[in-house]
């Protein structure tokens, strides 16, 4: 049987107030899977999402990236590839830097591309995603819909391997969500590509049910 790329094992994780959100978790994400996740506020979503970018610890159990555990402060080969798709509620971007910088960034520091060609590529997926305009401005803060479009944008631009894409805050318009399914829906083209999606109705074809919730995760309805 192919080893998942992500692997969830005996996950306990509590909310910062101590409730229990997972309690010895076991779940697998295949490779090439597509999910958009659904659930109810507070029910373990975002939280999922956090633990498989390695961005939320564990309180027990420990998760595992392309065969590798991932550790705070211990460097992962799959995340220094930037392989990793990380797109948070408020796109996650760096408020000092333009979109133009923060699509280029993985490119030249992760990717070893040098800075003219990195921003070159990075232009171009702007400019796909109607943010060309907006290139040479900073993200907005806090993030708004605009942010979230370029951390898909970035995503999309280094190649990302895995997607973990979370429903942005505020909502989004008809010009972002045309966006939003031309981005995804060209990444979903290979086969390779692992995306686990919160929310996103508009972007239902993309794949499988995920139903998060109660301490669960398990495809299709709650039973």
């Amino acid at each position: 049987m192919p080893e998942p790329l992500l692997a969830l094992e005996a996950v306990t994780l509590l909310a910062p107030e101590g409730r229990t959100v997972f309690h010895r978790l076991d779940w697998k994400l295949a490779r090439g899977a597509r999910f958009h996740a659904k659930g109810g506020a507070g029910g373990g979503c975002t939280a999922l999402l956090r633990l498989c970018a390695g961005i939320a610890e564990p309180d027990g159990g420990r998760v595992v990236l392309d065969g590798v555990p991932l550790k705070a402060g211990v460097p992962h080969p799959f995340l220094q590839r930037g392989l990793l798709g990380w797109v948070p509620s408020d796109g996650g971007l760096a408020v000092n830097l333009s979109l133009l910088q923060n699509v280029a960034l993985p490119l030249r520091f992760a990717q070893n591309h040098g800075r003219a060609a990195a921003e070159r590529t990075a232009l171009d997926w702007l400019e796909q995603a109607g943010l060309g305009c907006q290139a040479h401005q900073r993200p907005a803060v806090p993030g708004n819909r605009e942010s979230w479009v370029a951390s898909l944008v970035r995503a999309a631009a280094k190649g990302s391997r895995l997607w973990l894409v979370d429903r942005p805050a505020g909502g989004l318009d008809a010009d972002c969500i045309q966006a939003a399914e031309r981005i995804l829906g060209q990444a979903a083209q290979d086969p390779d590509v692992t995306i686990l999606l919160v929310g996103g109705a508009w972007m239902s074809s993309l794949g499988l049910e995920l139903t998060i919730g109660n301490g669960r995760v398990f495809s299709g309805r709650e039973p």
